[in-house]
């Protein structure tokens, strides 16, 4: 996979994740909700260092492509998202570790770059299948996942210990290649709605 891979929207810039996002993303991430439901607790800019540290071991093995997201108009880092699990030997992989700071939770940024990250797996890996993960428990994430089209395949049982010990299950979702079309022209549609109400 590409080493330099910037994905670009209206409102989002998608960048290879490094060490020199760590202040700003940890600015972004110092609100002990974003990680209820997240396999790690972030509480000081030395946890944000150790976490960005472990998805560059992860991306140079090949397992992950991990992203800092920035607001294109402050250019500031606003969360995070990743491409992981990846298997492109059978055309897939899965979108995932997606954070991003409460005050733009229900905004159109998810969305964006839901469909960045879609497109890029679709059309330049010309993947067949994407996945995505959420705790059963986290309404908010499964919804947002929902709302993109994609398929609910069952549950994950006891596919995870959270850091305060609880053993968390996960509904398991897909997009496969032959839907992406409709589930592009829903979030094109979708977003295209949201332009429109802030520009009235």
């Amino acid at each position: 996979m590409n080493e330099s891979i910037i994905l670009e929207g209206e409102g989002v810039r998608l960048v290879p994740l490094e060490q020199h996002h760590a202040e700003e993303l940890y600015e972004a991430g110092c609100y002990k909700e974003i990680w209820t439901y997240l396999p790690i607790v972030v509480n000081s800019l030395d946890d944000m260092r150790s976490w960005i540290e472990a998805a560059l071991s992860r991306k140079k093995q090949g397992f992950e492509y991990p992203f800092a997201v920035l607001n294109k108009e402050t250019n500031v880092c606003i969360g995070s998202t990743r491409f992981m699990n990846m298997d492109l030997q059978n055309k897939g992989l899965e979108i995932g570790w997606t954070w991003y700071t409460p005050a733009l939770w229900r905004s159109r940024v998810n969305t964006e770059c839901k469909y960045l990250l879609l497109q890029y797996a679709f059309e330049q890996l010309q993947l067949i299948r994407v996945q995505l993960k959420a705790d059963t428990r986290n309404e908010r994430s499964n919804q947002a996942i929902a709302r993109l089209g994609a398929v609910r395949e069952g549950i994950l049982r006891q596919d995870r210990v959270l850091p305060d010990g609880y053993i968390r299950n996960a509904y398991i979702y897909s997009i496969l290649d032959k839907e992406w079309p409709e589930v592009k022209q829903r979030l094109e549609q979708y977003l295209e709605r949201i332009v429109q109400n802030e520009s009235n």
